[in-house]
């Protein structure tokens, strides 16, 4: 593994649209890993009630899950009392029902969550007990038919969204009820052994940073969102692999899984092994840039949220419990 003795610093260029002003983006090439990696074992804390564990959200004081085609369809995991739950959702057609491509959307973390189910963003607010109750947003048909993967609501309709599409892959500034695209950022399709191929992504908005992970050729950028001017601003890459649209990385690349942030770091959840499949890491970065730490986890492990330091892992062929693991803000 390569020693870093320095960090490579190069100036991008980045034009805003009206093609005046320019932005310098700070690039991050090299990383020693091996000096900042710690191996480290989560603990298990048992679930109170069966899940199948497709996606993971934190609310206020709770863990939103999604279950994977089982009903109930999702469940409040209440974290000041490990034994309390509360489950909802069937799968079906019905007006309270939700369609097996329901997506939970992201969000400033509080007792309220949105769900996506067709057309429309459920609002949903948890009494902490047993009851829900909803509000329902009709979706633009623009945004319907856009090819979006995930959402996450910055107010009740400036949103980001992932697009994932054959020729195009990105993140875009968008309004849910309008239609209207304010901004994005993209890759176009690349090619991988002579195959048109489209770059899939990660992404994590925690306040006015946007934090993209292309999983193909192992690239994090780092974004401002100007609510403003709705624009998408560069701030940093990093980029310690070498790969790029044009070279996709082959050997050694990483899976970018999850990305989680609180107000000191961001965290990666990926593979980054010759053996994919058997080891995962959770790297910790500044908002600076900087490498803190590579957490190197003992088992494969698919899912997690932060939660005031604390990691909440869903562990491959463990449907009983989450792995807890605290990170302490990044130290």
């Amino acid at each position: 593994m390569n020693k870093i003795y320095g960090v490579i610093l190069c100036l991008f260029l980045l034009a805003s649209c009206n093609g005046k002003s320019q932005k310098n983006s700070l690039a991050i090439n090299v990383i020693d890993w091996e000096s900042k990696t710690e191996a480290v074992t989560p603990q298990a804390v048992p679930l109170p009630t069966l899940c199948n564990i497709e996606y993971m959200q934190m609310g206020d004081s709770f863990i939103l899950l999604q279950n994977d085609k089982m009903e109930p369809c999702f469940t409040l995991w209440d974290l000041s009392d490990s034994r309390h739950y509360f489950s909802f959702g069937q799968i079906g057609n019905g007006p309270d029902d939700f369609l097996t491509t329901a997506n939970l959307v992201g969000g400033q973390r509080s007792r309220a969550f949105r769900i996506w189910n067709n057309n429309e963003i459920r609002t949903y607010l948890w009494d902490g007990k047993d009851s829900l109750s909803c509000k329902r947003q009709q979706m633009n048909k623009k945004i319907l038919a856009g090819g979006y993967q995930r959402l996450h609501a910055l107010n009740d309709t400036l949103y980001c969204g992932y697009k994932l599409l054959p020729h195009e892959t990105g993140v875009e500034l968008l309004n849910v009820a309008s239609g209207e695209i304010y901004d994005r950022i993209g890759v176009d399709e690349g090619y991988f052994e002579d195959k048109s191929m489209p770059y899939d992504l990660t992404f994590c908005v925690y306040q006015d940073k946007l934090v993209v992970g292309r999983m193909r050729f192992n690239q994090i950028e780092v974004y401002r969102i100007d609510t403003e001017r709705m624009k998408i601003l560069p701030f940093f890459v990093i980029n310690y692999k070498g790969g790029s649209p044009e070279n996709p990385m082959k050997d050694g690349a990483c899976y970018m899984k999850q990305i989680n942030a609180d107000d000191a770091c961001f965290y990666m959840l990926n593979q980054d092994t010759g053996r994919p499949g058997k080891e995962t890491y959770i790297d910790i970065y500044t908002w600076e840039g900087k490498a803190v730490k590579r957490l190197k986890l003992d088992a494969l492990y698919l899912e997690g949220v932060l939660v005031d330091g604390v990691f909440y892992l869903k562990k491959f062929t463990d449907d009983d419990n989450l792995y807890r693991l605290s990170v302490g803000g990044g130290k």
